[in-house]
């Protein structure tokens, strides 16, 4: 007893000694998406803030596909040591409602870190090639079997097809749902009109507006956005009483990583989101800066599942 009492000692000073030398090589961060979506172009500029703050190189690891369980089953096998850590958006709650069996659990299998920041809406976009001005217009086009429009999201359950489904049910609009890989892959399909809508951020969005080869149609947040104080929020162009906070992104760490790892990564994050320019350029894109502790990020999560698989029971969004 007193041998085995030993090596358990020692096996936790070394656990110990390990989490306050943190990090002492370079960090993995998974992201669920291909190259060139709005959750790259922010986890990036994160990872600048995040290398000053650690001191170490955050290595951006792409796994995208199956809508983010590819992501997510390559963080529940890594080790709980601070070394892979997932960035991802709400999807990755929404996956697990939508799945009849889910390989993965959010709240056991994973430590939240931190929620690093909150999209209040998308704006609704079409591309150039569509006659309809306003959302009503498309609303109306949708229901013309002559004229049908498809918009696209990353997959079944993804906060863009639960959006698509809500503006269904609650129009009577008859959008058409096409999943791709990520959003990347949505712009390039709305820009050449394989699908006429796209749900999305203003970060990876509003070049290609100024631009012309987007159009804005509505923001579906509670309130107008700023960056485009012109445009009507959803329930204000046809879609009455219909508000639809987009998405979020956090990061999680492999469940029993040490709570002094996570409250380090968790410490970081809130300093380089609330930095000057890393604020002002989150800002600027739509979102708004968070770096909230794990706990009150558990916290969050546990009342998402339940506002969202309300929504997914109103848009008749069943399991797969």
């Amino acid at each position: 007893m007193k041998a085995l009492l030993a090596v358990l000692i020692a096996a936790f000073c070394a656990h110990t000694a390990s989490a306050q030398g943190y990090p002492t090589r370079p960090i993995r961060m998974l992201l669920p998406q291909p190259p060139g979506g709005t959750m790259e172009t922010v986890a990036r500029e994160l990872a600048e803030y995040l290398v000053r703050g650690l001191g170490q190189n955050i290595v951006i690891d792409n796994r995208s596909g199956a809508n983010g369980i590819i992501a997510a089953e390559t963080l529940a096998r890594a080790n709980p040591d601070g070394y892979t850590l997932l960035y991802t958006s709400a999807s990755l709650a929404n996956n697990q409602l939508v799945m009849k069996k889910p390989s993965f659990d959010t709240l056991r299998d994973f430590a939240p870190v931190t929620q690093v920041n909150s999209l209040p809406g998308y704006l609704v976009l079409v591309g150039a090639q569509v006659p309809a001005q306003n959302l009503q217009a498309l609303i109306d086009m949708s229901k013309n079997p002559k004229t049908p429009v498809h918009y696209g999201s990353s997959g079944v359950g993804n906060s863009q097809h639960l959006l698509g489904e809500l503006v269904n049910a609650r129009t009577g609009a008859q959008l058409r749902h096409v999943p791709y890989k990520g959003f990347a892959p949505i712009l390039t399909a709305v820009m050449g009109n394989e699908i006429q809508v796209a749900f999305g951020a203003p970060t990876t969005t509003v070049a290609h507006i100024k631009a012309g080869r987007l159009r804005a149609l509505a923001y579906t947040g509670a309130q107008r956005w700023q960056g485009m104080p012109e445009l009507p929020t959803l329930s204000e162009a046809g879609a009455k009483g219909l508000v639809y906070e987009a998405s979020w992104h956090g990061i999680f760490a492999p469940a029993r990583t040490p709570p002094q790892i996570l409250a380090r990564l968790q410490a970081e994050v809130h300093q380089a989101v609330h930095a000057h320019k890393m604020r002002a350029s989150l800002e600027a894109g739509g979102h708004v800066p968070i770096g909230s502790t794990g706990e009150s990020f558990r916290k969050f999560l546990v009342e998402y599942f339940k506002a969202t698989a309300e929504q997914m029971r109103i848009a008749r969004i069943e399991q797969q």
